[in-house]
């Protein structure tokens, strides 16, 4: 289970550092409800992509992202929610865990077919 949310974080972000928008929100809810850093608001897998495309020609975010657990929480077997920090790093690059740029909440649902994203908010940390 921990792997398939792991594996959903990585894949939204190797879509962010390929930006690709499609990818960035393939496992999102249609529903899903979406929060970046400068708190705009987007409702809707295609308001979220739709943001996506708009911060990719505006040169943000990041050429590389990465998000790491902090905390996983499953108050239900269907219900995950996940602290992640996100980095401006590849992969395989070291990342200072004790001191995140940015922290980001997740809200995930599983469903018959896997996990999804319901809900996701950006919190800069200053």
């Amino acid at each position: 289970m921990t792997a398939q949310i792991t594996a959903l974080l990585e894949d939204v972000a190797a879509g962010i550092t390929a930006r690709d928008p499609d990818r960035c929100v393939a496992r999102f809810a249609p529903d899903a409800r979406s929060v970046i850093a400068n708190g705009a608001r987007a409702v809707g897998r295609e308001a979220i992509r739709a943001a996506h495309v708009a911060a990719f020609a505006a040169g943000g975010p990041p050429r590389s992202a990465r998000f790491v657990v902090l905390d996983l929480h499953l108050p239900r077997p269907d219900l995950a929610i996940v602290t992640t920090g996100a980095f401006a790093a590849g992969p395989e690059d070291e990342v200072d865990l004790d001191h995140p740029p940015t922290v980001v909440t997740w809200t995930l649902v599983r469903e018959d077919d896997g996990w999804w994203v319901a809900a996701r908010q950006f919190t800069p940390v200053r």
